[in-house]
């Protein structure tokens, strides 16, 4: 098993726009049995991590919600931190403050578990088991991801080439960049390759060995930044590295992913093919698939239908649908979506021409 759980929780969700904004993301979005992604997420992450801790990785200005969700835990509220980051710099220098952390605790020989907070996964179980295949992996000097095994073949994901075996999961031979669709459907047939989930099992000292291979100068302004930390308390959780220092140390710091500045410049990288069910909830026709969002998803609001099939709704007020097939309407936050299913990676390029309008209070 691992001893800590990262929880990256810092992203603003724009292909859920608008239900997801820069004020409230994705991860706080309701999907299961009244339960935000977040919490799903920590309340996984509790369960892995034994009587270890979870870090909860996140931007300053979502601090708040962040702490409003870790309030609805029944229990583990004890074992959450929280490092709120000043500005957002991608997911290598949330990952790199975190391990600092706890390298200068004397813990580097630990592993953790990197999670992002916008998935959803099932059975635990399953999970469980495959993180303690990629915690043995870890244990042999392995960074280790999970991959999923193709359901289409998707041009929104990285995809992993899988190599020779390696105790339950396999040496990784390459990271592919996300392909247009011919390429993903070669991939498909050749059955060796994975989407990337974006999840993450290593040992600290062997992640920051590579960090400093891969990407010096974010190794080097994050070395040392966790010394002498004071944790606070808000709210009855545990807030870290929030102070000018950590401030600073972001300032300075350059954007970039664990996939682009370690993942793909390492040599000894490893995946375990995933035995559970996962979805990263990247968009609104992933959304509607789900038939457990249904419910969540009108709370409280009537939907009426003359002569209409196969839509999905997701509003705070009553909609009337007619004549209509195959739509999603999404209302929220004082904005109306309306897309035709299969197109919901378009909701992304909406935001974008939102953006040029200079329209940022819709955002």
């Amino acid at each position: 098993m691992v001893e800590n759980v990262f929880i990256l929780a810092g992203g603003s969700g724009t292909r859920l726009w608008p239900a997801s904004n820069l004020q409230n993301p994705k991860q706080f979005l309701e999907v299961k049995d009244g339960k935000s992604l977040l919490l799903l997420t920590m309340e996984r992450a509790l369960r892995l991590s034994g009587s270890g801790r979870v870090f909860i990785i996140t931007l300053k200005d979502q601090i708040e919600s962040v702490i409003a969700e870790c309030s609805k835990l029944e229990s583990g509220m004890d074992r959450v931190l929280v490092l709120p980051e000043p500005v957002p710099r991608n997911t290598a220098p949330a990952l790199a403050a975190c391990a600092s952390y706890l390298i200068e605790e004397g813990r580097g020989r630990e592993r953790v578990l990197v999670l992002p907070a916008d998935h959803l996964i099932e059975p635990f179980e399953s999970f469980r088991s495959n993180v303690e295949e990629a915690g043995k992996l870890a244990e042999k000097g392995y960074l280790v991801t999970f991959g999923i095994k193709p359901a289409w073949p998707a041009t929104g994901y990285g995809y992993i080439e899988a190599g020779i075996k390696e105790l339950n999961g396999f040496k990784v031979s390459a990271f592919k960049e996300k392909p247009n669709e011919i390429t993903a459907e070669e991939f498909i047939k050749k059955g060796n390759y994975f989407w990337n989930s974006g999840m993450f099992v290593f040992e600290f000292n062997r992640f920051w060995e590579e960090l400093e291979k891969g990407a010096p100068d974010i190794a080097n302004i994050f070395s040392g930044i966790g010394k002498n930390q004071t944790p606070g308390l808000e709210g009855g959780i545990t807030v870290i590295m929030d102070n000018p220092g950590t401030a600073a140390v972001y300032e300075k710091s350059p954007r970039d992913s664990i996939d682009y500045a370690v993942m793909e410049k390492c040599a000894k990288t490893a995946v375990v093919p995933a035995s559970f069910k996962w979805n990263d909830i990247g968009s609104w026709d992933e959304m509607a698939s789900l038939p457990i969002s249904r419910k969540d998803a009108r709370p409280c609001v009537s939907t009426f239908t003359v002569e209409s099939n196969n839509n999905y709704v997701f509003s705070d007020i009553p909609v009337a649908l007619c004549g209509v097939d195959d739509l999603m309407v999404i209302q929220k936050n004082g904005s109306l979506l309306i897309c035709k299913k299969g197109k919901g990676q378009l909701v992304k390029d909406a935001v974008e021409l939102i953006k040029t309008e200079n329209r940022s209070d819709l955002l």
